[in-house]
């Protein structure tokens, strides 16, 4: 060999072109190589490097199945990007069933690609993106099924000879609807045996007939259904994840909600003048053995914009017990009950308290009940107890104290928005 020589023909030679460095980098020059009729299974990637000329290549009949496998160690051997010039490449018979994405990238000066009498089934869809030259395709004798536009689309734009007949065709709108239309359309390229050569293989009313026969028609029948069916699945898709983030993550949402609400707005919608006529924000009422509870978990919410009156702490000086209550029940604005069993059971609170604390609110007629739940208590024994009903109030005025930890902030938020709510009756 010699750089002079500029066709090179090696048939029947399989071990020598796996060498290391390549025995064709010394070729430049070279612009045709023969290695066709071998039983080449091993190449490496720098097989071909230096041939920057090569512009025909023939690796007909070899075994390089396994060399394009994405499963192959090491990954696909992509023994083509060193030939970026080539026009001509043949590779029928060898077993391929798998070609990778990259393995014509850059062969935009290709005019001719025979890869017939291979298992080609699936193709991926930028594998002749590159191949914009493109004028001769043999996909003959192969496994396809599909003629998809995301495949195809490119390299059918400038062919003069398609031939891909003998494959197991799927007659189907979603496989051959774009292809027939096209074979309908085009003027340019030449199909042999379109009539007798490319048969369906599926589905059954379609079988061993000529592709031809396929009707396009039918598939536009399906468009409608088919955004139905895209519009229906979205919206049941859109309902099931939002009915799992209410159900997990509603509080949160609500919780970050109402920040945003009441940064805005403010916490109260009660009016200045109705806060004014009252010395406290909300009477509590709870059993003794909460009062720990009260101290740890509503004391510390008190501040310039809220205030809680206590029955211990908030005494009213010179008064008995029952006027004080009476007093300091009249000059709060909201009336907040701890509900606990212990609380239903308290015939302090029930006897007095409670009924007073209804009087009350039945007698100015306000909304002015705040119902805070730190255990799950019944509707039945509620109203036993304490003449009250969940459906009697706002469902923002009956808050559940939180199990997790992390809800807390989200229980103080709904609570001081109970606390603002008018108790003027909204018409």
């Amino acid at each position: 060999m010699s750089n002079n020589h500029q066709t090179v023909n090696l048939g029947s030679i399989a071990e020598a072109v796996n060498l290391n460095p390549s025995p064709f980098r010394p070729l430049p020059n070279l612009t045709f190589l023969d290695l066709s009729n071998n039983n080449i299974a091993n190449i490496r990637e720098n097989m071909l490097e230096g041939l920057v000329n090569l512009k025909v290549l023939k690796l007909q009949h070899n075994n390089f199945a396994r060399l394009w496998k994405s499963a192959n160690l090491g990954g696909p051997v992509l023994f083509l990007k060193h030939t970026l010039r080539l026009t001509t490449l043949e590779m029928d018979s060898n077993g391929l069933d798998e070609i990778p994405a990259e393995a014509l990238r850059g062969l935009s000066d290709l005019r001719q690609l025979s890869l017939a009498n291979n298992l080609i089934n699936r193709l991926k869809d930028s594998i002749f993106d590159d191949l914009n030259s493109l004028q001769v395709l043999n996909l003959q004798k192969n496994l396809i099924t599909a003629v998809r536009p995301e495949v195809f689309k490119t390299p059918l734009s400038n062919l003069r000879l398609l031939v891909i007949d003998k494959n197991p065709f799927d007659c189907t709108c979603e496989s051959m609807l774009w292809f027939v239309t096209w074979l309908n359309d085009t003027n340019v390229t030449s199909v042999p045996g379109l009539r007798d050569q490319y048969m369906c293989n599926t589905p059954l009313g379609y079988f061993n007939r000529s592709i031809m026969d396929f009707d396009g028609l039918s598939c536009k029948d399906m468009t409608p259904f088919q955004a139905l069916y895209i519009l229906s699945s979205t919206a049941v898709i859109t309902l099931i994840v939002t009915a799992l983030l209410v159900r997990f993550q509603g509080w949160r949402i609500q919780f970050y909600w109402n920040i945003l609400i009441n940064r805005t707005l403010g916490f109260s919608d009660a009016t200045v003048e109705e806060g004014r006529e009252f010395e406290y924000d909300a009477y509590i009422i709870h059993a003794e053995e909460d009062s720990s509870w009260v101290e740890r978990r509503m004391v510390p919410l008190e501040n310039d914009q809220c205030k809680f009156c206590l029955e211990d702490r908030d005494a009213v000086p010179g008064t008995s017990q029952l006027q004080s209550i009476v007093e300091n029940m009249r000059n709060s604005r909201k009336i907040l009950f701890v509900v606990t069993e212990t609380l239903l059971k308290d015939p302090w609170c029930r006897r007095f308290k409670a009924h007073h604390a209804l009087h009350q609110v039945i007698e100015a007629s306000r909304d002015s009940v705040v119902l805070v739940f730190l255990q799950d208590v019944h509707d039945y024994k509620l109203s036993h107890s304490l003449l009250l009903r969940r459906g009697m109030l706002r469902p923002c005025c009956i808050l559940d104290w939180p199990v997790h930890k992390e809800r807390v902030p989200a229980f103080h938020q709904k609570l001081l928005i109970a606390l603002g709510m008018t108790n003027r009756l909204q018409n």
